[in-house]
């Protein structure tokens, strides 16, 4: 076998040495396409984010111009309206609601204490307690007795309430012992009154809406009424049959299934009261629902598209190939 002259190697052949060289340079390369590619579609992602946040805006900036809008908190609400930056505020009168609340709450309570312990002889903490709030429950049905421009009835009703609770709290402590059933017989005694006493509570906050909602539309009549929108921002409970929704599903002509004018934003704690939170961090949720319901419109084909989780029906169709 013949050498090349000078040593030279063979035509075709590269040294030992560069070999590792060439290898990382063709990794780095194929790195750099994979970031590249990695790159591109985050920077794709990007662009949709970047373009639904201006939307958004957009959305919003034209709803304050064109509309009366709506956030209600609980008892409170605030109009919004075209060309005016602050709020007009209105908080109706709790004194009927947090009367019937704490009426309504009586015999919840007494079970809310006794029942982690279950029947059975009690001991002397909670025998304490009961002390306690058969005195609160006596203090509570004096008052009630004497309250001024309260009707009758209402009299009537809460009053055999508080004293139905006392009885059972007395039978407790006389008995030194929570018989068994004896919550749920209370509770099953109760709930007729219940209910009457929450549609009391009710019609007092509706009523009090309702009217300040016609105050406003007589105040402005040249607003575009026809096309108002809302915001009602409630907790996770409870939402379902939502009170300040039915009221403005009612006033707007709105279903839940629908949100068409009437949103409802849930929060995990109880928001601050409306002029102490920022407006545009509870009206950009009402800006990005009509938003999203442009979008489902236009991608899916169903305006409703986007009021679920998109996934939702292929979650369900591999998940039900699990089994159990």
């Amino acid at each position: 076998m013949r050498l090349n002259p000078a040593g030279a190697r063979p035509p075709g052949r590269l040294p030992a040495l560069a070999l590792p060289g060439l290898l990382l340079s063709g990794l780095l390369l194929a790195g750099w396409t994979a970031r590249a590619r990695a790159d591109a579609l985050a920077e794709l992602s990007g662009s949709f984010r970047e373009a639904y946040q201006d939307a958004v805006a957009q959305g919003l900036a034209g709803l304050r111009a064109s509309v009366p809008v709506l956030v209600n908190r609980f008892e409170q609400i605030a109009l919004y309206r075209p060309g005016v930056e602050a709020p007009e505020l209105f908080a109706m009168d709790l004194a009927q609601y947090r009367q019937a609340s704490a009426v309504a709450h009586a015999a919840a309570t007494l079970a809310v204490r006794l029942q982690p312990d279950g029947p059975g002889p009690l001991d002397a903490a909670r025998r304490d307690w009961l002390a306690r709030f058969e005195a609160q429950l006596r203090a509570a049905e004096a008052e009630l007795a004497e309250q001024p421009g309260l009707p009758e009835e209402v009299r009537q009703l809460q009053g055999d309430m508080l004293a139905e609770t006392r009885r059972t709290t007395q039978r407790i402590l006389q008995r030194g012992a929570v018989e068994p059933g004896l919550l749920e017989a209370l509770g099953t005694q109760m709930r007729a009154g219940i209910g009457r006493n929450l549609e009391w509570a009710a019609r007092a906050q509706l009523e009090q809406f309702r009217a300040q909602a016609e105050r406003w539309k007589a105040a402005y009549p040249d607003l575009a009424w026809d096309r108002a929108v809302v915001v009602v921002i409630g907790v996770h409970q409870a939402r379902n049959g939502n009170l300040q929704r039915q009221f403005f599903d009612w006033l707007l002509h709105d279903t839940p299934e629908r949100q068409d004018r009437v949103v409802f934003a849930e929060t995990p704690v109880p928001p601050p009261p409306l002029g102490e939170a920022r407006p545009d961090d509870v009206l950009g949720v009402l800006a990005r629902v009509m938003l999203d319901k442009d979008l489902a419109r236009i991608v899916l084909g169903d305006p409703q598209g986007l009021q679920s989780d998109v996934l939702a029906p292929a979650a369900a169709a591999v998940i039900g190939t699990w089994g159990r």
